[in-house]
Parts: structure tokens; sequence; C-alpha cells
């Protein structure tokens, strides 16, 4: 073994010098920089966390601004715990550390001290996500609205996007138009005004709130632009709006701001982000230098030499080379197969042939959806494997209401499963309506009353089926609420009729349908919307899974399976299981020695929801190459050229395979999915 080379003298490694010890030429261009604008276009790879934290050491350490005087901004706790803990160990015991931190986490400390002169009082509280949701429901509560036409999410979802974009309830009154719009303003000022009674800020006012705090009162501006003379910004691609405002008010007088990112790996304009911000850097800091970080130091030459083709073709992106001394490495592997089944079963075999180390590879998918069919195959391999930004497909809400429904099909009595599914989606079955009908009723009362025959007596206290039964016989419900519980008893019975003997797949099709859940879906018209739907679709190819695999199927043992594979896999896959699953937008910031891309086809990647723009189009198109440049070592693609829905759909494989270079990147192969190792 070669031995180590031995550390540089001790008085070396304490010089600013030292810091740019083994960085390229334009890596230490960057952490030098003298002051002034900075942008810094990093690919994929290219050690911009490194630069960002030795620039900040550099900025102490050269004795150009004490580590006090600097602030740091990053979007997740995560990365900026990595940045605190790289530069301290960077810059050692020198006083007061640099400020480093979200940017929620900044705003949050500055409303806390210096928000009074907008009415933000320091003992403000912060909702979260939850709190919202409850938040949102007792605003539509007062002011009478129907849910059925504005659900407390999706007031939340409006909300946010228009504080994103830095809208107040006046603005948007101008632009209305319609009846709904109107609606939709009514609840968003109602919204606020049950946060103000609760001296609450929601994650978005954190933002606006600032902004707004600058903008207004110069004082407090000018007090944090002298605190902070350096202001760096990570990841600057994903700001939005509102945070890219917080940064110009900090830093258009003194000027010493560094934004740090990769426009080829803009992925969250659904969240907000504007790429624009780029372009906007570059206007209201015209003497703006800037650095391009392009050699990739993680993968090798064909996944960089197919990444930089690929992001050529799209037409909105400042120019940059990427390429790595890593020498060309494994030609990309394109794997077709006949259906998504082989698919998984050609992931589960590439598991089996790679070392089983922890994180050794990653299986990247565009949807959520695509997990269900991987998930299965690799349990039934025992290949213990982790869900990254996700949880496991049969723990999502919309498979486990759907099963709800389908437990209830099986079994009235199953009190927990009716709890769940009565009033979901909303039927105007509310707590009062079900604890005013249910009252209390004896096991003997279980008879052929409203709710048709409820079985025999059991000797332990009456199901909240008999119960709802009894009551509504007893006249415990009149009027509209006696009418919305027939309807919903008319619905099982129905349902419970059909289920007899029929096909598994189309029973669970039924219940999707008849209830209400996909239409109701369908009418909320969101991404997130849509891949609930795609994940209920899948739960109806389970079924026909199941109808064709099973000797003897029944809705029963159908619905039981479910139940197992969901709780007999708790805590299974740890973290340093040897595969991860994620969605290609979850894999962002990791790296993997093997990725797999799975389904990459027409109307998958690209997604049919981006196909109408060539602004979608084109964040499809960096979608997909983040996800090829996780890859360190090896990069498999995967197509099927039949992948169920419901009834079953083929598309062409993704457009985007063709702008792959594939002189020396591609290695097809067509072995037939039976004779794949």
């Amino acid at each position: 073994m070669t031995q180590a080379a031995p550390p540089p003298p001790a008085t070396t490694l304490n010089t600013p010098e030292s810091l740019l010890d083994g960085l390229n030429d334009e890596q230490r261009a960057a952490v030098r920089h003298p002051g002034g604008p900075l942008l810094i276009l990093a690919g994929p790879g290219s050690g911009k966390t490194r630069v960002i934290c030795h620039r900040i050491a550099w900025l102490v350490r050269s004795g150009t601004v004490p580590a006090a005087n600097i602030l740091g901004v990053t979007f997740t706790n995560k990365a900026a715990n990595e940045m605190r803990e790289r530069v301290a160990r960077l810059i050692g015991n020198r006083g007061p550390a640099p400020a480093l931190s979200t940017y929620h986490s900044f705003c949050a400390r500055v409303l806390r001290a210096d928000g009074a002169p907008i009415g933000v009082p320091p003992d403000y509280v912060v909702y979260d996500a939850a709190d919202q949701i409850r938040a949102a429901t007792l605003a539509l509560d007062e002011l009478d609205y129907d849910k059925n036409s504005i659900t407390p999410r999706d007031l939340v979802r409006h909300i946010s996007d228009w504080k994103n974009r830095m809208r107040t309830p006046a603005q948007l009154r101008e632009t209305q138009e319609g009846h709904r719009d109107a609606l939709y303003v009514n609840a968003f000022e109602q919204y606020e005004k049950v946060l103000r009674r609760a001296s609450a800020l929601d994650f978005d006012d954190l933002l606006l709130r600032t902004v707004s705090l600058l903008r207004e009162h110069d004082r407090v501006r000018e007090k944090y632009a002298a605190r902070y003379r350096h202001v760096l910004v990570d990841e600057y691609q994903d700001t939005n709006h509102a945070q890219y405002a917080l940064t110009h008010l900090l830093g258009r007088d003194h000027r010493n701001v560094c934004a740090v990112g990769d426009p080829d790996q803009a992925i969250y304009g659904w969240r907000g982000a504007d790429i624009g911000n780029i372009r906007q850097f570059t206007r209201d800091f015209p003497e703006h230098e800037v650095v391009h970080l392009e050699r990739n130091y993680r993968s090798s030459g064909n996944i960089v030499t197919a990444a930089a083709a690929l992001i050529g073709h799209n037409a909105d992106r400042a120019d940059k080379t990427l390429w790595t001394g890593r020498g060309p490495g494994s030609a990309i592997e394109h794997l077709r197969t006949e259906t998504d089944h082989a698919e998984a079963a050609v992931i589960a075999n590439i598991v089996r042939t790679e070392p089983a180390t922890p994180r050794q590879t990653a299986v990247l998918y565009r949807t959520n959806a695509q997990s269900r069919l991987i998930e299965d195959t690799l349990r039934r391999a025992e290949i213990p494997y982790h869900i990254v930004g996700n949880i496991r497909f049969y723990e999502r809400k919309e498979i486990k209401d759907a099963l709800a429904y389908l437990k209830v099909i099986v079994n009235p009595h199953d009190d927990v499963s009716l709890r769940r599914i009565i009033n979901s989606p909303p039927r105007g079955i509310g707590p009062r309506s079900i604890d005013k009908a249910a009252g209390t009723a004896e096991p003997e009362e279980r008879s052929a009353t409203l709710f048709g025959p409820t079985g025999s007596p059991a000797d332990e206290r009456a199901s909240l089926w008999t119960r709802l039964n009894a009551g509504c016989a007893e006249g415990r419900l009149t009027g509209r609420a006696l009418e919305k519980m027939r309807k919903f008893n008319d619905l099982i019975r129905r349902m419970r009729e059909n289920a007899d003997g029929a096909d598994i797949g189309r029973v669970v099709e039924g219940v999707i349908s008849r209830t209400g859940y996909l239409g109701k879906l369908r009418d909320e018209n969101t991404d997130e919307a849509e891949d609930r739907i795609d994940n209920l679709m899948e739960l109806v190819a389970a079924a026909d899974d199941y109808q064709q695999a099973a000797e003897r199927p029944t809705l029963a043992d159908f619905v039981n399976r479910q139940s197992l594979l969901s709780e007999a896999d708790e805590g299974d896959g740890p973290s340093d299981a040897r595969v991860w699953l994620m969605t290609l937008h979850a894999a962002k910031g990791l790296e993997f020695p093997t990725v797999v891309i799975a389904g990459v086809e027409e109307q998958l990647l690209p997604h049919k929801r981006s196909l109408d723009t060539r602004e979608g189009l084109e964040e499809e198109r960096r979608l997909f190459y983040v996800g090829i440049t996780r890859a360190m070592d090896r990069l498999v693609i995967t197509t099927a050229e039949f992948r169920r829905r419901w009834g079953g759909d083929a598309y062409p494989e993704s457009r985007f395979l063709d702008e792959i270079d594939p002189d020396n990147a591609w290695k097809d192969d067509d072995t037939p999915d039976d004779q794949r190792p």
C-alpha cells in the first residue's frame, strides 16, 4: 500500500494560502475573489459546496471581514449544518462564527428581533404544514364555505403560491375573474385573520414579512446590511421571487453578494423557484464577475458526455462545457423490456450483481407511482431498500383510503376503516352527524334495517356500522343529514353487491371512481392530485396482478395481502441499505456508484403535464440531467414497451434518449428479459 504524503507544516496550515491546496484554477479564482458581486456557475460534481465553504474561510482567515459579518444561506437544514461543520473545520476557533442557515431560519431571527414596525410581535409562533391546514379549515368554516368546492389543502397551496410571488389579497382583487376567484381571495383574507388572531406566521410569511420589513424601514435594512457585509447564497437557481428580493435588499449597498448555483439543475419551478433570478442578478449587479466550475469530479467520461449532450438541447441556459479527468469508464446501458414487470425484475437483477455495500445503487423514477412494482419485486427478492423523500407505496394516504373502502366492502363492521372513509371525499357527513346517529346500540340490534343485513350478533360492543344503522332507523338523524347517510349506505351496498365474484381490478377501479375520490382529485387539477391519481391507477394494476397470479382470488385475500405488506415491512430498509429508491426530484444533491433511471418514456419523462410549453419541457430535460449526473461509475436507463395503467398503455421511448450522444456513451441491450442475469 502506498503511504500517504505527510501533512504540510503547521505554519502552512494556518495561512490563508493553505485553503487553496487541492483546488483547481477556477475554484481558486472563486475562493480568492476580492469582493463585489460574484456569480459562480457550478456544474454537477464540480465541488460547489467545497468552494463556498473555502470562500467563507478565506474571507475570515485573510482578514477581509470578521466571521460575524458573513451571512451564508441555503435551502435545507441538512445543507446548512454541513456548511457550518465544514467552515468550522477550516477556520477553527476564531471567535464568533459566520451566520450560516436556511433562508427561513434567518428571517425568523430578523422578525423576532425587529418585526415590531410591521406588526410582528416578538413572541409570534410559526405554523408548520399541519397547522396551516388547520388554519385554512377554520377560515373556511368561519366563511361557511362548502369544503367540496374549496378544500383546506387546496387553499393552502394557492396561498403559498401567492405569497411566493409576493401577491396580497388586495392585489389579487384587482385581477380576479369570476365567482370562484373571489371565493379564493375571500378565503385568503380570512386565513390571514386566523393567523393574526393567533400571533402566527406561516413559512411563506417568514420570507414575505422580512422583505416587507427591509423595504419599508431603511433603518432595519441598513442595520442588517452593515452587520452582514458579505452575503453568500448556495443553490441560487432554486430561489423564488421573495428570496431573491431579500438577497438584493441585503447586498445592494455593499455589493458583496456571491451567488452559487447551476441553472441546468433548476428543477423546482412548480414550487415557485425562478430560474430567471440568475438573469436578474446580472441586471441588478452589472459589475458582476462570473466563474465557471466545469470540471466534474464525480462521474466517468461517458456519463459526463451524455449529460452535456442532453442539456445542450435547452435554449434557455448559460453555456458551459462539462468535462472530467476520470477517463471514459463504462458505457451507458439502455435496457429495453417488454413490460413494467420485466423492468422491475431487471432492476432487481442489477442490484444483485452490484457489490453489497451501503448506498451502492440508486433507482430513480419520475413519479412516485412507479415505485410500487419495484418495491414489490425487491421485497420478494429479499433485498432491503430505503425510500428517500417519500413514504412506501402502501403507506400513502390515497392508497390507505382506497384500501379502507375495500375493507368496509369486505366487512362493514371494521370501525377504523369506516370512520376513515365515511366522509372521504367530503360528502357532508361530519363528526356531529356520526355521533348523533351512532349513539349506543346493543349487539342484538344487528338486523336488516336501513343499512341492510349486518351479520350475526357478537358478544362485544356493537360496531359503528350497527349503531349508525340503528340510529337512522330510530330517527336520530333527519332531513339533509339523514339523506346524506342514506346515500352513503346505498353506495356501500351497491359496491358490496358488485364485488361479489367480480374481477378484483374492476372492484378497485369501481371504488376509486364511484366514491367520487377520483373526480375530486381531478377537480383539484394540481400536480399533487395528479400524482395521487397515478398511485391509485397503480393500485388497480396491483389488483390485476393479484387476479392473474392467485389460485382462488378473492377481495378479502387481496386486501389482507396489501395490509400485511405495509405492516410486515415497517422499519425494513435502513438508510445504509444497498439500494435507495427515490424520485428524480429527491435525488438532487446525492451521488451513487450505480444509478438506474427507470421508465424513460414519453409522458413519463418528459411528463405529460410538461409537454405543452417549452419551459415545461426544458425543466423535464434538466430533471433527466440531474438524474444522469447522480451516477459515478455505472448508469443504466430502462424502458418498457408496455406499462400498465387502467387497461394498459404503451408509450414510445423518451425523445431525450435521442439527444444523448450515442457515439461513445451507449450500450443497448436487447437481450430477452428472461435471459438477463
